[in-house]
Formats: C-alpha cells, structure tokens, sequence
C-alpha cells in the first residue's frame, strides 16, 4: 500500500513539475534594433540666376546630422548657415558654379553635385527688334519669375489660339486683360512695368496700322508669348 502511496504521489509531483514547467514556457522579449537611417541630400535651389543676384540653397529637409560644402570654381561671395543646412551665394561674373554639398548620418553618406548659371546681362536689342528679343531684355531688369513668365505666354498663346472667335480689337484687349487677372493674381501688380511696355507696343502698331485684322493680333499674341517664353 506504501509502495503505490509513493507510486501515486511521486507521479503527482512529476505531473505538477511538467506542468509548470509548461506554464513557465513564457516567450522572452527579444531586443529589437533600430533599422539604419541611410543619408540623403533634399535641395532646394535655383538653376538660373543673374550677376549680383543673391541665391539661396536649402538643404535643412535634408535626412543628415551633418553638412559639407564646397563650391566650384571658389569664390568669396558665398557662404553657409544654420550648421551647414542653408547657404547664399551671389556671383560677380558670368558661368557654371558647381555647389557640392555632403550630408552624414549614421556612418552613412550621400553627395549632390547642383549647377547654377549665372547669366550675363543680355545686350540691347535694336529698336525694331520684336518683342521676341524684347521681352527678355526688360525681364532681366524686373527679375519676374520664370515660371509666371511661361503661364502668361500659355494664356496669351490660348487667346491667339481663339482667332476666330476675337474679331474687334477691343475684344482681344479685354480678354486678354481678364486672362492676365486669372494668371497672374495678386502678382498683378507686379506685373504692371512689363505689361505696360508691351502695351505701349501693341498701341505703337495699331497705330500703324500692323494691328487691323484678327490675324494681326493673333500674331501679335504669339509674338508676345515667344518672348516669355525666352525669359
């Protein structure tokens, strides 16, 4: 009777021990390590400028904890800020200014090679020239942005498009007045110095009669819209 007393409670036991021993089987938290943050160059930059215009290059979106610069050729008229994340630069003669920025992080790196040209005032076009060669000329002055030069000669090319549509000359003016307002917005007024010379253009040939028929102005209109578009 002993004998299977001890039988009995020492399978107990052995039950009980595998039992916890199955409850303990708890699944132990590994340590998860971070994935690696490679580096990466965001900049923002103009591709074209004019001498003695103040240029700005941005690369604080950048994916880095650290910034190296080096400008090609070098100049003294440049320089970097907020840790290497932005720089000015402003150049005194005409070219291809290479800016080579390299951006660190986590043992990682990455490097980005931007040109800007830097372009020469353009020369004086003679005084029958169009307004192909005209147009850029006084926007090298104003500085108007070349994007808004490429939407007004879009709407320009759009009404010169509608010929058939346009026959007073009155007609062509105030459509061409409402575009301008659509385009340009509050950069109107900006717009105004630019405007005004290519109107006293437009007043100058239809006073010589080279403005009489849709077809004038319709030429007229692609004429304006190639010298945007040159800006």
């Amino acid at each position: 009777m002993n004998r299977y007393l001890a039988s009995f409670t020492l399978l107990l036991c052995l039950a009980s021990a595998t039992l916890l021993g199955a409850q303990d089987k708890t699944p132990v938290a590994k340590a998860t390590v971070p994935a690696k943050v490679e580096a990466k160059v965001v900049l923002s930059a103009p591709s074209v400028c004019r001498i003695g215009e103040l240029v700005r290059l941005d690369v604080s979106e950048s994916v880095a904890d650290s910034f190296k610069w080096l400008l090609v050729p070098q100049s003294q008229d440049w320089l970097t800020y907020e840790g290497g994340a932005k720089a000015v630069f402003s150049a005194r003669t005409a070219g291809d200014y290479q800016f080579i920025v390299a951006v660190a992080k986590d043992g990682s790196v990455d490097v980005v090679t931007w040109v800007v040209k830097v372009m020469e005032p353009p020369s004086e076009p003679a005084v029958d020239a169009s307004l192909v060669e005209w147009i850029p000329y006084w926007n090298w002055t104003l500085g108007l942005p070349q994007d808004e030069c490429k939407a007004l000669a879009a709407s320009f090319e759009a009404i010169a498009a509608n010929v058939n549509d346009l026959d007073d000359p009155q007609e062509w003016i105030k459509a061409t007045a409402k575009a301008n307002r659509e385009v340009l917005g509050e950069r109107l007024d900006a717009w105004k110095p630019m405007l005004d010379k290519i109107g006293a253009v437009l007043l100058e040939r239809a006073q010589s009669g080279a403005l009489a028929t849709p077809e004038d102005h319709a030429k007229m209109w692609k004429e304006i819209a190639a010298g945007l578009n040159a800006c």
